[in-house]
């Protein structure tokens, strides 16, 4: 199966459906984007969405956010929400997504790359690992707003 990576900067109805498709995928709990979360999203400076896409049908597979932050020491990307349509896994997808972000960051001057993953995810983090994310020994704190 052949796809493609493509960064989304106009919205769509399309695409507020494949986001909440593959959002339940990544987490069952996931709470459903309208349309206007989706526009925010897309309109974000700091957002950068990828999709793949299957080439024969335009069909959305997957998905990465990629988020450029200027802090204090340095320009820091945060990746998010990375996932995969399960009927497509083990093709690359993925790890194509994640290069491709990884070349934007770049090319946006980040100096450092984060990405978390749930460590029930083992096929993920070995993934993360294989394309040279370090795991941090570091407390991750979360709030509820």
């Amino acid at each position: 199966m052949e796809f493609y990576i493509e960064r989304i900067k106009d919205y769509s109805e399309e695409l507020t459906k494949a986001i909440n498709k593959l959002l339940v995928q990544l987490n069952e709990t996931a709470i459903h984007l309208t349309d206007p979360d989706v526009k925010d999203m897309i309109a974000s400076s700091v957002n950068k969405l990828f999709v793949a896409r299957k080439l024969s049908d335009k069909e959305i597979i997957g998905m990465l956010t990629l988020i450029v932050l200027r802090i204090p020491i340095a320009k820091r990307g945060l990746l998010e929400d990375l996932v995969v349509d399960r009927k497509y896994r083990g093709k690359g997808i993925a790890t194509k997504l994640i290069s491709t972000a990884i070349n934007e960051a770049r090319r946006n001057g980040v100096a450092y790359l984060y990405f978390s993953s749930n460590p029930k995810r083992v096929a993920a983090n070995r993934l993360y690992q294989h394309l040279g994310f370090k795991k941090r020994e570091t407390n991750l704190y979360r709030v509820e707003l």
